[in-house]
């Protein structure tokens, strides 16, 4: 033991050589227990290298212990040997003492490769074996989260807290519980459980969590009051700038919105979606300037993205930019197939022209979808009448009145119709 202890102080001091030295000394003069603690030590200090060799020698000598076998599997497994790690752990038959903390093992390597059917078997063995291990339970609750199985990762999680488990293996049980009901939508008591923790006590990822929960049940208030907290702890947690503004939107303070929109973009100007948002509160607050420089951010970014698309068409229409608009929407696809609004829009800007047989053509591609839009009928009715086309005209109407009786200047229009006919 003395040249293993000699070893670890050398490593402390910093003094590598030395303690290369002392590790020739370890493997040809110490007991095996002493190097078997040598190498757990090693292992946790991050000198994997030295540990696996204690590990192998230890193996030579005792090729089925099951400690042995699993500590060496783990080292596999940092090395991104799956494959030797769950050879090594298959040697642990279910007679060995190590065989339950085998099977863990060998479900937590399945579960990073995706298999999890064949991970639950292997820690439904464990359970089976014994069935009141915290860490079979946790790794349960784990493997089910991972897979999507947020209601049985739950009643993992709240069998392990009704146990007492508050922590396992660093983990907080009850803040994972809250996770879990999240993804379930049980929104009310997920936050009821953050809230038992202590909101000012939350790490800064569970405080934004929580602000999400709060926007989710809408108490925008609280949901800002959580995003703030996380932005006045780490100024550079962008994901926190986007949900506060709209939270903010949404109690009618859409100037704080849109400041807090600024502040975002000075830390992150590669979130298109700021942008955007930045740019419907420009737009509200009449900014045009601001408006614009948002809306081409956000094109700049993802110029194919359709909703910032058809944003800045509807910029510039009511702009009266209609030039600059047909000039944008120029490729548009005449078979019809792209966003609906967008054909309706270039036949606004082409009618504003006066290119009345391309206006009349994507007047017709949008009728497809709105057709049963009182506003695109009243419009599209109009637009007839402007070029003389009665008969479209009256089908237009006739189709409005249909919708809307009550439309009553539809209905006079469509007696006039009639009487000239």
């Amino acid at each position: 033991m003395e040249y293993a202890k000699q070893m670890l102080d050398a490593l402390e001091k910093g003094n590598m050589d030395q303690a290369r030295e002392l590790f020739k000394q370890v493997l040809a003069n110490e007991d095996d227990e002493t190097k078997f603690n040598l190498a757990e030590e090693l292992y946790a200090m991050g000198f994997t290298g030295q540990a696996k060799r204690l590990y192998q020698e230890l193996l030579g000598n005792y090729p089925d212990d099951g400690d042995v076998l699993t500590a060496l599997a783990d080292i596999a497994v940092s090395d991104g040997d799956t494959d030797q790690a769950l050879t090594l752990l298959d040697r642990v038959k279910p007679d060995n003492p190590a065989y339950v903390q085998a099977l863990i093992a060998a479900a937590d390597v399945y579960q990073s490769q995706g298999l999890y059917e064949v991970s639950l078997q292997k820690l439904t063995d464990a359970r089976k074996l014994d069935p009141d291990e915290p860490v079979i339970i946790f790794a349960l609750g784990e493997l089910q989260y991972d897979w999507g199985h947020y209601s049985q990762a739950a009643a993992a999680y709240l069998e392990l807290l009704d146990g007492g488990e508050e922590n396992i293996a660093g983990v907080n049980v009850r803040l994972r519980y809250a996770e879990s009901l999240a993804q379930t939508g049980r929104f009310e008591d997920a936050i009821s459980v953050y809230q038992e923790v202590g909101e000012d006590s939350l790490p800064i990822a569970d405080r934004f969590q929580i602000g999400g929960l709060y926007m989710q049940v809408e108490e925008f208030q609280r949901a800002s009051d959580a995003f703030s907290a996380v932005l006045e702890a780490d100024e550079s947690y962008t994901n926190a700038y986007l949900p506060l503004a709209q939270a903010q939107r949404q109690l009618g303070q859409p100037e704080a919105a849109l400041v807090t929109i600024q502040t975002g973009l000075a830390h992150d100007d590669t979130n298109p979606e700021l942008y955007s948002v930045g740019a419907e509160l420009a737009l509200a607050q009449e900014d045009s300037e601001t408006g614009e420089r948002y809306l081409r951010g956000a094109l700049k970014l993802e110029p194919d993205n359709q909703h910032y698309v058809l944003a800045w068409s509807n910029f510039l229409l009511h702009e009266h930019r209609d030039q600059e608009n047909i000039d944008y929407l120029g490729d548009l696809d005449a078979s019809g197939e792209s966003d609906p609004q967008l054909y309706w829009n270039l036949a606004r800007s082409e009618e504003n022209v006066e290119d009345y047989e391309k206006a009349r053509s994507n007047y017709l591609l949008a009728f497809r979808t709105f057709q049963d839009r009182p506003e695109f009928l009243r419009e599209i009715a109009e637009f007839f009448r402007t070029t003389g086309a009665k008969a479209e005209e009256t089908a237009a109407l006739t189709r409005l009145t249909s919708l809307q009786p009550d439309d009553f200047d539809a209905q006079d229009r469509l007696g006039e119709l009639k009487d000239e006919s």
